[in-house]
């Protein structure tokens, strides 16, 4: 494959990435109820949003592979 279509590829699946983020922000800042969320979960939904965007989190078949050890 040549890089062209590689960079094409990885440019497509961000964008895909991106809209997924836009949703689930959307979901946690208006369509759940806030008797459903504590704001404690709110924040820790944030956090892990914005973790992710940054790069900072596991995926999770290596969390799930550390759960089997």
């Amino acid at each position: 494959m040549s890089e062209h279509v590689i960079l094409q590829e990885l440019k497509r699946l961000r964008e895909k990435v991106d809209r997924i983020e836009k949703m689930l922000e959307y979901i946690v800042g208006s369509l759940l109820p806030e008797e459903e969320m504590s704001d404690e979960d709110r924040e820790t939904l944030r956090e892990a949003l914005e973790e992710h965007r940054k790069g900072e989190t596991i995926p999770l078949e290596e969390v799930l592979k550390q759960l089997e050890e």
